[in-house]
């Protein structure tokens, strides 16, 4: 069980920090295509771009960092830091407010394009529709062309050198009224041809329409905008601007967060393990009490707490250290009488081994017992 918990537990953490790190990736990539729109006119707009992506990635670790140098009371570098992390915050909100407004302002135009140009479409055609009607609807162009090459063909034609009024018979005149009738019909079949190559061509367009055509530029501003009375824009900038902070504070501050609460390799164990405590030193030196406050002889209780002990037991620090010194200041070691005189509580016997402890080859046995 404790282990299907610590497994759990473990995923869970995978969850928070791939969903972490995803916002985190989302505003690199807003501050990245913000860059290279703000920098659309300049020859390399992918390094301005690479900039603001750059200075994206430096925030999401600044808080970690921060507050690492925060414990170790590097105080001033933690509030540069901090300074600094808000000023990229600030830049990172405006470069994702403004990314996803100015994609919201381009979608929108091209929808309302795509609707504007079917409404023109439409209205084109209803208006060719009519203008046919208007016209009569004449016969196909090619059947009045064949009726007037027929004219052509007629004697009459060539005697009036094509109907010129000056040259018109009256035994013509019928026959020319007609071939003007034609040519009068000729213009409107070419008028009507060409208005229903056109309408042909709006149907066709029409019966294809872009995916844009036919939709709503926002749908939801203009329902917000329709109940709160509001500008559409005004509610679209609004809306930006809480997703650039939901954006930010999942981007910036989830990843360290996260980081913070991962799960130890002991997390399983419901008992909790202790500090390791530091290993204690016997401390083997005391004060060495003042000259003037000797123990008085014959007392038991003082030169028990002096005496060096039989039998693997320490022997007196005190001893030890004056043999050392007295050999260090006047080259040889203590006599017994020497010592007894400093120490005048202590059995000779064990002042002697204290010495011979102390310095072993120092000076002979004999000088010890002098």
């Amino acid at each position: 069980m404790k282990f299907l918990l610590a497994i759990l537990r473990i995923a869970g953490w995978l969850i928070a920090m791939a969903i972490a790190l995803a916002a985190s990736g989302a505003s690199i990539v807003y501050a990245y295509r913000y860059g290279v729109t703000l920098a659309a006119s300049e020859a390399e707009p992918w390094m301005t771009g690479t900039t603001l992506a750059v200075a994206d990635v430096a925030k999401v670790g600044l808080p970690a960092i921060i507050v690492a140098l925060w414990a170790s009371s590097h105080k001033v570098t933690s509030g540069a830091l901090s300074v600094v992390f808000v000023m990229l915050i600030f830049l990172s909100l405006w470069a994702s407010a403004s990314i996803t407004t100015i994609e919201r302002v381009t979608r929108d135009a091209k929808v309302n394009n795509a609707s504007k140009i079917e409404a023109d479409l439409r209205a084109e055609l209803r208006a060719a529709e009519s203008r046919i009607v208007e016209l009569g609807s004449p016969p196909p162009l090619t059947a009045i062309e064949a009726e007037i090459d027929g004219f052509k063909t007629d004697a009459r034609w060539r005697t009036t050198e094509a109907c010129n009024p000056l040259n018109v018979k009256p035994g013509s005149r019928r026959f020319c009224e007609q071939a003007a009738l034609k040519q009068a019909a000729r213009e409107k079949a070419a008028e009507a041809d060409g208005l229903r190559v056109r309408t042909n061509e709006i149907r066709r367009t029409l019966t294809t329409p872009s995916p844009d055509a036919g939709r709503i530029a926002s749908p939801e501003l203009a329902v917000v905008a329709d109940v709160s009375g509001w500008r559409a824009e005004s509610i679209g900038l609004s809306r930006a601007g809480f997703f650039a902070v939901a954006l930010e504070l999942l981007g910036a501050f989830a990843p360290s967060a996260v980081w913070f609460l991962r799960p130890s390799a002991g997390a399983g164990s419901s008992v909790p393990k202790s500090a390791p405590q530091p290993t204690r030193v016997a401390d083997t030196s005391r004060k060495q009490a003042p000259r003037s406050q000797s123990p008085a002889p014959g007392s038991r209780s003082n030169v028990r707490s002096q005496v060096a002990g039989k039998r693997g037991r320490k022997r007196d620090p005190n001893v030890l250290d004056f043999v050392r010194e007295f050999h260090e200041r006047h080259g040889r070691s203590p006599n017994i009488p020497e010592m007894r005189a400093e120490f005048p509580g202590l059995h000779k016997s064990t002042l002697w081994r204290a010495a011979r402890v102390a310095l072993v080859g120092a000076d002979s046995p004999q000088q010890l017992t002098a």
